[in-house]
């Protein structure tokens, strides 16, 4: 009988222990990927609200990627509808000048706000596979691919 109350209680905490050292990673890592994804969808679709093209101009793309139409920010909204549409930073970091500079990362695609005095100045989009973005400014005349 001791025996036996002695196997079960070894077949429980192995359970207990299985179920905390392996499913809960594997559900919190499914689970960031799905708020990673969720957070590209928004970060897309906050990009397309707030960046316009300049059908007015054209500029010359460096590395003979011919002319584009250059970017400028249709509206500029505060910190806080940022933190209301895209959730909590990954990141804020303020410059040598006070400016704030907020990173929300998603699966293909980084965005960073950098305000000054709480007004959005520039918007910066960068594609994590290539490393290539744009630095998207109030004014078409400040816009610059990277």
């Amino acid at each position: 009988m001791p025996k036996r109350m002695m196997a079960i209680q070894f077949a429980i905490l192995a359970s207990l222990a299985a179920f905390y050292f392996l499913y809960l990673p594997y559900r919190s890592g499914s689970q960031t990927a799905a708020e990673a994804q969720e957070r590209e969808l928004k970060i897309e679709a906050l990009s397309q609200s707030l960046v316009v093209e300049d059908t007015h101009s054209e500029v010359e793309v460096t590395g003979g990627g011919g002319k584009v139409h250059p970017q400028r920010l249709n509206r500029l909204p505060a910190v806080d509808e940022f933190v209301q549409t895209l959730g909590l930073p990954g990141r804020r970091t303020t410059d040598f000048r006070g400016g704030l500079h907020i990173t929300w990362t998603g699966t293909g695609h980084s965005l960073e706000a950098a305000f000054d005095r709480g007004r959005l100045y520039c918007l910066r989009r960068e594609d994590l596979r290539t490393g290539h973005g744009a630095l998207v400014f109030e004014s078409s005349a400040a816009w610059r691919p990277f």
